[in-house]
């Protein structure tokens, strides 16, 4: 499959998940800080003709659509088809990873400290995040697959 195809592949799933067209539009809008409201702004009928391989996806575009849905899909699989990359994938991913289960080992502990968490939910976010760190370090060493 050629870059174009697999890259309007992951496009249309991002689409689908904003609601469709319209909804793309804005939240892209939205990204690239244009007004909703008059101005030049990316219309459906645009989004409808990349969707079906007519146009071609602005870089851009693309971005603002990732981070209005917090995926960034076609940018991982962009770097991932680079394999001086690969390792920085993994770095991304497992820090992001790790920020995310160490916000909620936190919240967690803070919870339980304040008598609004029990210590099982504790426990749990505590093993999530030490799991992320387990992981995050085998990849530092090369050990991951």
């Amino acid at each position: 499959m050629t870059e174009r195809l697999m890259i309007n592949q992951f496009m249309r799933v991002l689409v689908a998940r904003a609601g469709g067209p319209a909804n793309a539009a804005s939240l892209i809008d939205i990204g690239l800080g244009i007004p909703l409201q008059g101005g030049m702004s990316t219309r459906v009928g645009t989004i409808s003709k990349r969707l079906s391989g007519h146009l071609d996806w602005p870089l851009v575009e693309i971005m603002a659509l990732e981070d209005a849905l917090d995926d960034r899909c076609v940018r991982r699989w962009l770097l991932s088809t680079t394999p001086d990359h690969a390792e920085h994938i993994d770095l991304l991913d497992g820090a992001s990873a790790l920020s995310r289960e160490v916000g909620e080992a936190v919240s967690a502990v803070v919870g339980l400290a304040t008598g609004k968490a029990d210590r099982a939910r504790v426990r749990k976010e505590v093993q999530d995040a030490r799991h992320v760190v387990e992981r995050l370090s085998a990849v530092l060493e090369g050990d991951e697959d």
